[in-house]
């Protein structure tokens, strides 16, 4: 008998994008070091002064909801799901998904690459630096989600012990009272300008279209809560250093690096933190091109089209940006409130049509992840001599010339007398 074949073509259309927790956590981590603590402290304190810290809990609160839209939508297979149903508002809004990655990336790459070009190495040509960041980038975004992970998974780990190192061994005079009182500005203003920091928001919608396998450690839960806490620890010290002037450190992350008790026998420790930062940078950045490149597959069926506007668009953008000053100030006007509203509304959106296909197709969810049924066995096991009081060799035998019942006995054959 032929194998059943289910046909819903539901493995024709999955792609086999899959990365373990572990390697989902390292990426998740990545992405709040690289984004959230090197140019957005200085950017979010010129508004909030000493009340950034709660500014922060406040943007880390949003994000954690779109966290869980998302994780939500890859633990039920909405991807799966909906690109199996050919969904059409899917496309859509993986069409949609497609551009506002490109352009958070554009944005991410053109104010990281400014910054270091200009600020950090000063004396290197600011388009062979821009050149030398974007390959990597480009590279492992081409190379897909696998590369990315086993690259995350190998150099994470160590800039997570660099980091807290430098945590660890931090020596500075510290006023915990700066970060108070919680709003230094009105709490109408307070609530009214955190949409203005939406280029920082939504850093996860990428995993919307991946896999996740679970190893049995419950990595990552633990990314999310390690970089969250980190992330928030580091804004605490930050503004105790430096309060109100937090808005002239360009990046805080290496500055802080610098009180270390160990400056004065091993020599200045910035470096440490610069290297981590340029490192997450080329990961997170290369994820982010990732998920402009799979959305727009899903949204066209081609994904070339995704890697070349990506990569024209942020050299376009590079050529157009002076500073990352310039850059700063055009994301966190009008654009901020846009890309607030993308990265809230699009998990939201793609939860809800998910779920609402999951009621809809209850007979192809239930067969997600199944190419074929199970094929019926040609004829039961057989079973033992103390069974049936036949010998499996005897069994073995007369398979030729006699018929095993359903029971696992021999069919009884007649005898000479009766024939």
């Amino acid at each position: 008998m032929k194998p059943l074949k289910i046909q819903h073509g539901i493995y024709k259309n999955l792609p086999g994008h899959t990365v373990y927790n572990s390697q989902a956590g390292t990426i998740v981590f990545a992405l709040a070091i690289a984004f959230k603590l090197s140019g957005a402290p200085s950017i979010i304190s010129e508004t909030y002064g000493s009340s950034t810290l709660w500014a922060y809990i406040a943007l880390s609160v949003i994000e954690l909801l779109i966290a869980f839209a998302v994780f939500a939508f890859v633990r039920m297979q909405g991807d799966d799901l909906l690109r199996t149903t050919g969904n059409r508002f899917y496309k859509i809004c993986c069409g949609v998904c497609s551009l506002w990655l490109t352009a958070k990336g554009a944005f991410y790459f053109c104010y990281c690459a400014s910054y270091l070009a200009h600020e950090q190495f000063g004396g290197v040509e600011p388009s062979l630096f821009h050149l030398l960041l974007l390959a990597p980038i480009v590279f492992m975004g081409i190379k897909g989600i696998r590369t990315i992970a086993r690259t995350s998974e190998i150099f994470v780990p160590v800039f997570i012990a660099l980091i807290v190192l430098n945590l660890v061994f931090l020596e500075t005079d510290l006023d915990i009272g700066r970060n108070f009182p919680i709003f230094s500005i009105e709490p109408k203003d307070f609530f009214s300008g955190l949409p203005r920091y939406g280029l920082w928001l939504g850093d996860l919608i990428p995993f919307i279209f991946l896999r996740i396998k679970n190893k049995h450690m419950p990595y990552l839960s633990g990314g999310i809560t390690l970089s969250l806490g980190l992330v928030l620890t580091v804004i605490f010290l930050g503004v105790a250093v430096y309060g109100d002037a937090l808005r002239t450190v360009t990046d805080l992350l290496i500055r802080i690096a610098g009180f270390n008790q160990l400056t004065m026998d091993i020599g200045r420790m910035e470096w440490t933190n610069l290297f981590a930062v340029i490192a997450l940078s080329i990961i997170s950045l290369s994820f982010i091109f990732y998920g402009s490149v799979a959305a727009a597959e899903r949204a066209t069926g081609f994904s070339l089209p995704a890697k070349i506007i990506t990569s024209a668009v942020i050299a376009i953008v590079i050529l157009s940006a002076q500073s990352s000053q310039a850059v700063a100030q055009f994301a966190v006007g009008v654009t901020g409130y846009v890309m607030s509203g993308f990265a809230v509304a699009l998990p939201l959106l793609i939860l809800a049509t998910a779920l609402f296909a999951r009621r809809k197709y209850a007979g192809i969810y239930k067969n997600l992840g199944s190419e074929y049924l199970p094929e019926p066995p040609e004829r039961p096991d057989a079973p033992d001599s103390l069974a049936d009081n036949v010998l499996a060799g005897m069994k073995e035998s007369a398979e030729q010339s006699q018929t095993i019942m359903p029971n696992g006995t021999l069919e009884p054959q007649p005898q000479e007398g009766n024939q």
